[in-house]
C-alpha cells in the first residue's frame, strides 16, 4: 500500500532501514487516525448506497436519489482504495455503474447489486482500523 519515495541514497545502505520503518510506521499511524475520522463518512455512503437499492427493487428510484447513490458511489470508491482496500473500490465502482444505467435496475442487475453492496457492508465493517497489514482480499485480519 505504501508508496513512501525511495531513499534518496540507495547506496547508503541498511543504515537508514530504522528510520525508514519508523517512517512506514508515523504514515500507518497518520493513515489509522484518517481512517477512524471517515468510518461515519464511509458508513453513511455505504447506507445511502442501501437506500437506493431498496428503492430500486419497488421501482422508486428518483433521480436525485440515484444521482446520490451515483456520487456515494464514486466517492467510495476512491477512498477505500486509499486506505487498502482494494476489493472495496471495486465493489463501488460495480454500484455506481450499476446505479448509472438509464431505466429500471432489472432483476440480475439487482441481484449483483445487492450482493455487491452486501459484501461492501461486511468489508468495511471488518476494517476497523486502517488495514495497512490486510492480505490481499482487502478484508483486515
Amino acid at each position: 500500500m505504501s508508496n513512501l519515495p525511495p531513499e534518496e541514497n540507495s547506496l547508503s545502505g541498511a543504515g537508514n532501514v530504522p528510520e525508514r520503518d519508523n517512517s512506514q510506521q508515523k504514515l500507518h499511524q497518520l493513515l489509522a487516525g484518517l481512517w477512524e475520522k471517515s468510518r461515519k463518512t464511509v458508513a453513511a455512503h455505504v447506507e445511502t448506497l442501501q437506500q437506493a437499492k431498496e428503492l430500486a427493487a419497488k421501482n422508486e428510484l428518483d433521480e436525485p436519489a440515484r444521482t446520490r447513490a451515483i456520487d456515494a458511489a464514486h466517492k467510495l470508491a476512491g477512498v477505500l482504495g486509499t486506505f487498502g482496500l482494494p476489493r472495496g473500490t471495486e465493489l463501488a465502482r460495480e454500484a455506481e455503474e450499476a446505479f448509472r444505467q438509464a431505466g429500471p435496475i432489472g432483476p440480475a442487475a439487482a441481484e449483483r447489486l445487492n450482493s455487491g453492496l452486501n459484501e461492501l457492508d461486511r468489508l468495511i465493517q471488518a476494517a476497523v482500523t486502517y488495514p495497512a497489514s490486510a492480505p490481499k482480499s482487502g478484508i483486515p485480519s
